[in-house]
């Protein structure tokens, strides 16, 4: 066992929750499986009146709702049932990697992404058979949009299952097929990236089924087992009623600050879905990163730890990352830099995210530097000629004297005024001389 010097819980109060009920240690009836989000946000609101009774502090705290994948739809509509039912709470951002958001530009991203990564060939058969499913999923979702959509599942089958292993092209080994949360893996079939990673089941799954764990966690009931992943849940959840949560994000971004992040190789909720889903997302006045000038957001780089780790970018309330070489967990991937994206989040860093008017100032700011430094820089120039001229007009009337700025001063007055005579004015030079030299010796001297 080593420390994970990338643990979210370094700067923040980390809590996981097991939900929606029925899952992990969380349990129910067999009756009682819900099938709707918005019993599922309902539920979890329950469960926050539950714990603010035991820790009332709370309320004091600032809120961060962050999950992956299929928490695309968990979060936003939690986060929808707690500003509008428990203004209490102070929640103050969503974070969501590998969201599972909008089915649209997700299932419309799969075919794309894959001859991109050279999973499939272009214009091959296995692309033309794919083609053919993939406009058989957008006549479905014409219909009505469903983030679950039966008709659109052959499609990915497909790729993972007949699409190029390890990034190159070449028959798949029996029994194997492309681990569709990383492509630069594979999997047995049919599991297909569920062994993955393999921490889970090797370490963390008998890890939280020892008896003394369970205990300090209080759960007693030694019927419960944890397990990864619940079919009882998957089966009865199918969110059918329920509108996709792209639905609810231009209101929430109208409240709170958003990241959405995305790692490179992910195949199942690909980064390019997540892409041309804020291209064609209208939210606080605008769509997409279009500044509605011409211009659009930079995808600026975006450096952790003096590496280049990826793209960042930013507009209106919304701030999108891709994470160079990671997959569907970025946490897993890279530790270290996803924890560095939460510290930046909190802390509300606009020089790593920089907004539309934060990027405006920043360059409003450096044009007005550099303008005055251009104006400073003239005057500068203007004083060092005159006094050079000054020098030059005291030297060649004085030249036996070496002249002082009191006496560069007095010559320049009387030569403007004509009121001195030469003598005078060399004896008044000899004085100014003599004096300096006593300050200075008697400065010295403190």
């Amino acid at each position: 066992m080593i420390e994970n010097d990338g643990s979210w819980h370094l700067y923040t109060n980390l809590l996981f929750v097991d939900q929606p009920v029925g899952t992990g240690f969380s349990t129910i009836d067999a009756d009682s499986f819900i099938h709707e989000l918005d019993e599922m946000a309902n539920q979890f609101l329950g469960f926050l009146d539950q714990y603010i009774k035991i820790f009332p502090e709370l309320l004091e705290n600032d809120i961060y709702l962050a999950g992956e994948s299929f928490a695309g739809q968990y979060i936003p509509y939690i986060a929808k049932a707690i500003l509008e039912q428990r203004s209490a709470l102070k929640l103050c951002g969503l974070l969501i990697g590998n969201g599972l958001i909008d089915p649209v530009t997700m299932y419309k991203s799969y075919l794309p992404f894959a001859v991109a990564n050279n999973l499939v060939v272009e214009n091959s058969e296995l692309y033309d058979r794919i083609n053919i499913q993939v406009k058989q999923c957008e006549q479905a979702l014409s219909k009505q949009v469903h983030f679950s959509e039966e008709a659109c599942y052959p499609i990915l089958a497909e790729i993972i299952e007949n699409g190029a292993m390890n990034n190159h092209h070449k028959e798949n080994q029996e029994g194997r097929c492309v681990n569709v949360y990383d492509i630069r893996l594979d999997d047995t079939y049919p599991e297909c990236g569920r062994n993955w990673p393999p921490e889970l089941r090797k370490y963390v799954t008998s890890y939280l089924r020892r008896q003394d764990v369970m205990s300090s966690i209080h759960i007693n009931d030694k019927k419960v087992r944890w397990e990864v992943c619940s079919n009882s849940v998957q089966n009865t959840f199918t969110a059918y009623n329920s509108k996709p949560s792209i639905t609810l994000l231009p209101n929430l971004l109208q409240q709170i600050p958003i990241i959405l992040y995305s790692g490179q190789y992910d195949l199942r909720c690909n980064h390019r879905a997540t892409e041309a889903m804020i291209d064609g997302m209208t939210w606080n006045g605008g769509t997409g990163f279009d500044f509605g000038n011409g211009t659009s957001s930079p995808k600026d780089p975006w450096i952790v730890d003096g590496e280049s780790a990826g793209l960042i970018r930013s507009a209106r309330n919304l701030t999108y990352i891709l994470f160079y070489n990671a997959g569907h967990m970025v946490p897993y991937d890279y530790p270290r830099r996803s924890r560095f994206m939460l510290h930046q989040f909190i802390q509300l860093d606009l020089i790593s995210f920089p907004d539309t008017t934060t990027r405006k100032n920043i360059e409003q700011s450096t044009r007005s530097t550099r303008h005055v430094a251009f104006i400073v820089l003239i005057v500068i120039i203007v004083i060092l000629a005159l006094t050079g001229l000054i020098w030059f007009f005291v030297h060649k009337r004085y030249p036996t004297e070496v002249p002082t700025l009191f006496s560069i001063i007095r010559a320049l007055r009387s030569a403007t005024h004509n009121v001195e005579q030469p003598q005078s004015m060399a004896h008044l030079l000899s004085n100014e001389s003599n004096t300096n030299l006593e300050v200075v010796d008697s400065e010295t001297s403190v």
